[in-house]
């Protein structure tokens, strides 16, 4: 009997379950090396065995940090932080600082430990941002705080490169520092050494970049709860430099689908007058043609379509069977000479279908504008955005009467997707800052800006989703992006200022290698912790100081 051979799917890694575990046995792994240190000090024995325990408890615990610095070796990595710590702890031992070696690779291991708790408390407090969204939208966030590529910002490098420019000169003033002060003064060279090793130590700059995942997880977190969800914190980012920010009208001040109002043939019955226009809009990507096919639900005869040409901002035109068809507003027709009836409607835009020369009917379409983005050009140039730039698919005078109601000072009109990518890529070329691009639909790539936010359920190619109610969030989000860093900026400079005040009391003497480590990790923790300050009340707070100030 032949057996049919089933596929097993491989069970999902729960990497919250894994992680508990690995935390677990680095506690216990802890405890034990502890309690080694502890009797190595406690009990009176010869001093090789001493030394023998010390050593025990620094490998128990720290085995996995000689691993590390070992792979940091072989990818060329010689000032990685494992392994500065291992070189340190080594010559600790070499120079009879053999408890101070030990409770290094300790100290280090526990402020690991504390780090990766102040990091998970931090990113179950953003999370917690999250509790009146959507489950998907908490899903996504939840997949993305947990992952560190996603949560990196420029800054991050940029602060990175500071550290290690920091540290080099740290190396080498700790050389000239072991090598100079025991011929100028009285110093040994056991002394010299060992703070040379200090000032090393102190001087590895994971403190200074520990917070900043932290702190672009924080930022997309608060973004998302105000309806702007991020792909990534380095988009979050990139809005604290946005000074131009471009909006297509259609989906968000008006609707990407406009409602048919009337539709009226004095020559055709409604449902041929219906199929004659569904026909001339067919190949169209203005919002008349969205409208119309919303409502037509019947097959196309493709094959009696020719000559179609676009007019954006006005209509159509093409051949139906030979037969010359233009569908536009009265004023590209009266422009070509064409008399058409007065729109007496009195709401919506008209467009008139003229065949042969001989107007058959005309259809209105709404074009409401959504009151409650009123304000949102006044308020986004008072968060810094100098200029708002409105993308219409109107004709020009239609646009340029939508763009004075919206406060715009800044319209194109007759914008098909080609005409707007080329208009964005143009304002980037010419602006120092970063470019910010709001759309709803209709484009299948990322423009030229710095951030692309679509105004959708869901973003294939731009940066960001805005929830269609959200959009009026986009200053906010502006303050966001700039507070997430402030928060970087402050917790380098907090983490710099202790790592100078250990070098100094270094040189002069008055620390040693577990204190030097113990304070910096409480620096390193305390940036973490201190991130969750990207929030509402921490915006309200700094809008207020920098208004009165």
């Amino acid at each position: 009997m032949s057996q049919k051979h089933v596929k097993t799917t491989p069970h999902k890694i729960d990497t919250a379950k894994l992680s508990a575990t690995l935390n677990n046995s680095l506690v216990i792994r802890l405890v034990v090396a502890s309690v080694i240190f502890a009797v190595s000090l406690i009990l009176s024995m010869p001093e090789f065995v001493c030394i023998l325990l010390l050593m025990l408890s620094a490998v128990l615990a720290g085995y996995d940090v000689i691993l590390k610095a070992v792979v940091a070796v072989e990818s060329g990595n010689f000032v990685d932080t494992p392994v500065i710590v291992v070189v340190t702890a080594i010559l600790s031992f070499f120079i009879g600082f053999g408890i101070e070696g030990a409770a290094l690779v300790l100290l280090y291991q526990i402020g690991m430990l504390l780090l990766r708790y102040a990091k998970d408390h931090t990113r179950k407090a953003a999370l917690d941002l999250l509790q009146d969204q959507d489950e998907g939208i908490i899903a996504h966030m939840r997949e993305l705080v947990s992952n560190e590529e996603k949560t990196s910002m420029s800054i991050e490098k940029v602060m990175s490169n500071s550290a290690g420019m920091v540290l080099k000169l740290a190396m080498v003033l700790a050389v000239i520092y072991a090598i100079a002060m025991p011929i100028i003064t009285s110093m040994s060279f056991t002394i010299s050494i060992h703070r040379a090793l200090i000032i090393l130590v102190v001087a590895t700059p994971f403190s200074v970049v520990a917070s900043i995942p932290m702190a672009g997880a924080v930022g997309v977190c608060q973004s998302a709860r105000h309806g702007i969800v991020f792909n990534d914190a380095g988009s979050l980012e990139a809005m604290a430099d946005v000074s131009v920010a471009v909006f297509d009208k259609s989906g968000i001040f008006a609707e990407e689908c406009p409602r048919i109002i009337a539709m009226h043939s004095d020559v055709l019955d409604y449902d041929t007058f219906l199929n004659f226009v569904a026909h001339a809009v067919y190949y169209s990507e203005q919002p008349v043609a969205n409208a119309i096919s919303a409502v037509y639900d019947h097959d196309y005869k493709l094959d009696v379509i020719k000559d179609f040409r676009e007019i954006p901002g006005y209509g159509v035109e093409l051949s139906i069977d030979g037969i010359g068809v233009t569908f536009a507003t009265k004023e590209l027709l009266e422009e070509r000479g064409i008399t058409v009836p007065e729109d007496d409607s009195g709401v919506g835009t008209a467009y008139y279908m003229v065949v042969a020369g001989r107007t058959m009917g005309k259809v209105v379409i709404s074009s409401d504008v959504n009151q409650d983005l009123g304000d949102l050009v006044p308020e986004m140039k008072s968060v810094g955005i100098s200029r708002c730039v409105l993308l219409s698919e109107d004709s020009k005078e239609a646009g340029q009467q939508f763009a004075e109601a919206l406060n715009f000072s800044e319209m194109y009109a007759q914008c098909d997707t080609e005409k707007k990518l080329r208009i964005i890529s143009d304002i980037v070329q010419k602006t120092k800052g970063a470019v910010l691009f709001a759309y709803s639909g209709g484009i299948e790539t990322h423009s030229a800006a710095a951030v692309d936010i679509r105004v959708n359920s869901r973003a294939k190619y731009a940066d960001a989703i805005a929830l269609p109610d959200a959009v009026s969030n986009l200053p906010i989000i502006k303050r966001v992006s700039k507070r997430v860093r402030e928060i970087c900026i402050e917790n380098a400079l907090f983490a710099f200022i202790i790592k100078a005040v250990l070098i100094f009391l270094s040189i002069i003497g008055y620390c040693n290698l577990w204190f030097a480590i113990f304070l910096d990790f409480v620096a390193a923790v305390a940036t973490i912790l201190n991130t969750i300050r990207v929030t509402s009340e921490s915006l309200r707070n700094n809008l207020r100081y920098k208004m009165g100030k």
